[in-house]
């Protein structure tokens, strides 16, 4: 269980040691995140002491996920002292998770709870830039954040190499919640029979024979602010440590198709799964974008989509 909380000034001077534990951590395994070696965990400390002066003055604001047993494990912040005509947007700054606890998810967590906070504070567009070909990377287009470009030579790697930054933003639609919830309902029904007309519409195949309710690994149903339903998704699980992304389906304009899929994926890596595989059809040109600026790759189609030309199957490595 990971739990996220917003850290107030005096509460970042407080856990400075555990946070100078994560931010050494990273840069000692070859984060690009400002800092180079030689780097002391003192540094680090240091740099949190004054980012506890920002959040002070309410120029940034910063969240820290803890384990079940309370230990710091991850942090990400909002840089929110923008000029007058950019007070509607935030940067999202030092997305940080100990190499230890990678792979669970933690780092959705950490901007789904930035970007609550950035709708909270009325700010509408979120921008950021990390490494160009970062793990993170695939993290933010997994959330769907979009890639403006890249710069080339923007920093300094290791000795005298330049490495290039990713800059990416995103729109913040109206607030969407994803939870699990039981696939026999009156909601789960009406979204899957929507998604089964309108792949009905497009390949000809409503797919929902592929689909087994009593395999479901999870169910999830997305939320508007009025508590409609306007998505869902599903795992069902595969062979080994791989599992099906199933029903994914959002209602148009609702925005509700990366939040669906960030969710599908936390699930996934709470459970112990290492990847995710789907299948759509090549004429579906919407579902093949949106893949695609999720992060997920082309592979080789599996199982029952072995041989079917008309399916293009994607992997995601979590």
């Amino acid at each position: 269980m990971i739990t996220i909380e917003e850290l107030h000034a005096d509460s970042v001077r407080a856990a400075a040691n555990e946070l100078a534990d994560v931010l050494h951590d990273c840069v000692l395994h070859g984060a690009s995140v400002g800092f180079l070696p030689p780097f002391t965990v003192a540094d680090a400390r240091r740099f949190w002491l004054a980012v506890a002066q920002q959040v002070d003055a309410g120029a940034r604001t910063l969240f820290a996920a803890r384990d079940e047993h309370g230990t710091l494990c991850g942090t990400v912040q909002l840089a929110l002292a923008m000029p007058a005509n950019g007070a509607h947007r935030a940067e999202v700054n030092k997305m940080l998770v100990h190499t230890g606890w990678r792979r669970r998810g933690i780092g959705r967590l950490l901007l789904q709870a930035a970007e609550a906070r950035a709708r909270e504070l009325g700010r509408t567009l979120l921008v950021l830039d990390t490494w160009s070909g970062s793990g993170a990377q695939h993290l933010y287009a997994g959330l769907g954040y979009r890639t403006c470009g890249d710069i080339p030579r923007y920093a300094i790697l290791d000795g005298d190499a330049l490495g290039a930054t990713r800059v990416m933003y995103k729109v913040l639609g109206p607030s969407i919640a994803v939870r699990d919830e039981d696939p026999d309902s009156d909601d789960a029904r009406a979204l899957m029979a929507e998604l089964s007309q309108v792949l009905a519409a497009i390949t000809g195949d409503s797919g929902a024979a592929a689909f087994d309710v009593a395999r479901a690994g999870a169910f999830a149903i997305a939320r508007d602010d009025a508590g409609r339903a306007v998505g869902c998704g599903a795992l069902l699980p595969l062979d080994g440590d791989v599992a099906e992304v199933k029903r994914m389906y959002a209602r148009p304009g609702s925005g509700a198709g990366g939040a669906v899929l960030a969710h599908l994926e936390a699930r996934a890596a709470a459970l112990g799964y290492r990847g995710l595989w789907l299948e759509t059809r090549k004429v579906n040109e919407r579902a093949v974008r949106f893949y695609d600026a999720q992060g997920y790759l082309r592979i080789p189609n599996f199982g029952k989509y072995v041989g079917n030309d008309a399916a293009v199957c994607f992997g995601k490595r979590l």
